[in-house]
């Protein structure tokens, strides 16, 4: 007699950001992330869960093995010592948002000479942006003008209250904010280019074994050749 396999849930971590993880009334969990962990989590033979969390608090729980997924994270090698992370299954672009009011002082200007202008920024806490971004925060002539905040929604009002002078923010997320709150009046992307920063599933060691993550790394691999996840990007591609 063959025996069933054992259960199998894979906890995915996150914080709210959409259109890549979200909540509805009844807590319902949606969003291209969401989507695309589904689709991994079910083809390794795992159903999936979700917990809730500011960014720093889902590392957190990675580390400790409370959680067992996160999508959208960068590989570092502090990360490595208590994640596993996949190959890069989607790409991040971010944007640079200021204050439509008085735009025009920031025209033609790059990060790092507003930076030199005094220019205050407003980014989330232990979030990565790419190696441009992360030089300038770790750059002591800067360091002190970027703002920290737990979630995307308060820097958004730090800027409309003039307590930053422009937010970093995926390119998605701001626009998704930006129209669901009707401030297109109000704030506006920089016409600034920050890049582009392929990002994984990142896996905890401690509630993860090597066998299950080579499950996942092999899923996302073959789910990448096989255009399955570009279906689901597709659906995204209009925010």
């Amino acid at each position: 007699m063959v025996s069933e396999p054992e259960p199998c849930t894979l906890v995915m971590g996150y914080d709210p950001w959409e259109p890549y993880q979200y909540e509805i009334a009844g807590g319902h969990v949606f969003g291209l992330d969401v989507d695309l962990l589904t689709l991994v989590s079910s083809h390794v033979g795992c159903d999936i869960a979700f917990e809730r969390g500011t960014w720093r608090e889902l590392l957190n729980q990675i580390r400790e093995g409370d959680i067992d997924m996160l999508a959208g994270a960068t590989r570092t090698p502090e990360r490595e010592e208590f994640a596993w992370f996949t190959g890069t299954y989607r790409n991040e672009e971010f944007n640079f948002y200021v204050a439509v009011s008085g735009s025009e002082q920031y025209e033609d200007k790059g990060l790092e000479e507003l930076l030199e202008d005094g220019v205050r920024v407003g980014v989330i806490d232990s979030y990565l942006y790419g190696d441009p971004v992360s030089a300038l925060q770790d750059d002591p002539r800067f360091s002190k003008q970027f703002e920290y905040a737990s979630i995307a929604e308060i820097n958004i009002e730090r800027l409309l209250d003039g307590e930053v002078d422009g937010i970093i923010e995926d390119k998605y997320v701001g626009a998704s904010i930006i129209r669901h709150r009707s401030l297109q009046d109000f704030i506006m992307p920089h016409a600034m280019s920050l890049g582009q920063t392929g990002v994984s599933i990142m896996v905890s060691r401690a509630s993860v074994d090597a066998a299950r993550f080579a499950q996942i790394e092999e899923a996302v691999k073959k789910l990448k050749a096989e255009g399955a996840m570009d279906k689901v990007l597709v659906q995204y591609q209009n925010p």
